[in-house]
């Protein structure tokens, strides 16, 4: 339990250190999503409503954790990090639980990657709702994890189990499609249990109904007033402004700028309306258009090449210091030869260059952890192994061609869970080999 504590502290402390070493006057460092986040967070604290766009666009839930941050800081944003920062650091502590639950002989192995991870560390110094719905959804696994390995107490797991997962949802809707897809492996597992099929019925069924409770509000309003399913109005916009693009820019050699002009001009064709989900279903349709245009094999080129960087890509690119570094703009570019090509003949973009070359040692470890990892999970718990492979693949399918390091935050439990694996695999060759050295 000391041990523990002290993990725990040092874990609060790297997070806490992390957030001050961004010095005086961060909030003027906010851009994209965090400025978004920050201001109308701001709004919503002093008029009690936020913009209908933005309401519709995103989850409220996000909103109003950052509210209440803000009421109990007075709205001082480094104040508001450090609540963040204990978030994270029971987050860490989740996933060590997790870990004592299915391996419990590499618990602190993956403490200890949880604790360091620059992922982690970097994103709960930022006004985002990855740390947030991250916390949510790590309850959500370690009770799934109850019921895998835990013959009594299914049903109380499986509503906590269900619950978390609709929680983390009303803070991202990138799980949605989640909830059903779970009753896959529970269905699997179940059946191995032995459960009785009118069990099996009761326990899918209570899952899935203890999902939907806390997005039921927003869905039945959804379905109500716009005749949609869909949690919010962002999909089309991913995929008619992101994934389309990138696509384009991909089979066809274009920049961002041209790619962005192709769809503009296929949205010109439409009407829109004042619905924003009309408007989604309009986004959507230019977007499959486009990719439909486009070969299967350089989609799914594109598709794979994106998963496997964001897999593998140093988290460190997300750091606001090395962001405000000169470097070429990779999105503007969009070819990651051509992008290397300028970043090495500019001197300018040296500094860049160096960090991001350190950095990049990682990404050995990281793909090997892929490789490695989900073998040995199979091995020590099938059934644990089929859980975490349905997250990757559906994080991964689903973020596909647009590269950042933070869109694999969902399955940061299951990577460290690879990295323990695959660390304590190569730790066991390298002590074989100095022994038969040594007996030689």
């Amino acid at each position: 339990m000391k041990i523990t504590f002290i993990f725990f502290f040092l874990t609060l402390l790297v997070r806490v250190g992390f957030i001050f070493f961004q010095g005086s006057g961060i909030e003027q460092y906010l851009i994209e999503d965090e400025l978004m986040y920050w201001e109308n967070s701001l709004s919503f604290l002093k008029t009690g409503e936020l913009n209908k766009d933005i309401l519709h666009e995103r989850m409220p839930s996000t909103f109003l954790y950052y509210k209440i941050l803000l009421w109990l800081t007075s709205e001082n944003l480094k104040f508001l990090l450090c609540i963040q920062a204990v978030i994270d650091t029971i987050s860490c502590f989740m996933i060590y639980k997790i870990a004592s639950l299915i391996v419990p002989r590499y618990k602190f192995f993956l403490y200890g990657f949880a604790a360091l991870s620059p992922l982690m560390i970097i994103l709960s110094s930022q006004v985002l709702s990855e740390t947030i719905f991250l916390f949510f959804f790590i309850f959500f696994i370690y009770f799934s994890i109850k019921v895998i390995t835990q013959n009594n107490n299914l049903l109380f797991f499986i509503i906590l189990s269900g619950l978390f997962l609709g929680v983390s949802t009303s803070f991202r809707s990138i799980t949605f499609p989640l909830i059903f897809l779970s009753l896959i492996p529970f269905t699997i597992i179940f059946i191995n249990k032995r459960i009785l099929k009118f069990n099996l019925f009761i326990l899918l069924s209570v899952f899935l109904l203890s999902a939907l409770l806390p997005i039921s509000l927003r869905l039945i309003n959804n379905i109500k007033n716009h005749n949609s399913y869909s949690l919010t109005s962002q999909t089309g916009t991913h995929l008619a402004y992101w994934v389309a693009p990138v696509i384009l820019s991909e089979s066809q050699g274009l920049n961002r700028s041209d790619a962005l002009k192709i769809i503009t001009d296929k949205k010109n064709k439409y009407l829109f309306t004042d619905d924003p989900y009309k408007n989604d279903v309009i986004l959507r349709s230019i977007g499959i258009t486009v990719l439909s245009e486009v070969s299967l094999s350089k989609v799914i080129y594109a598709w794979g090449k994106g998963i496997l960087i964001n897999l593998s890509a140093p988290s460190i690119l997300l750091d606001k210091k090395l962001r405000n570094l000169a470097h070429p703009s990779f999105y503007e570019v969009s070819n990651p030869i051509k992008w290397m090509k300028i970043l090495v003949s500019e001197k300018k973009y040296y500094n860049y260059l160096l960090i991001i070359s350190l950095a990049s040692i990682t990404s050995v470890f990281s793909i090997l952890s892929f490789i490695i990892g989900p073998v040995l999970l199979y091995k020590e718990n099938k059934h644990v192994s089929y859980l975490c492979l349905l997250y990757v693949l559906y994080f991964m399918i689903i973020t596909g061609p647009i590269l950042s390091p933070k869109y694999i935050f969902p399955i940061l439990p299951c990577v460290f869970l690879y990295q323990a694996f695959t660390l304590v695999k190569i730790k066991n060759i390298f002590s074989q080999y100095y022994l038969k050295l040594k007996n030689n």
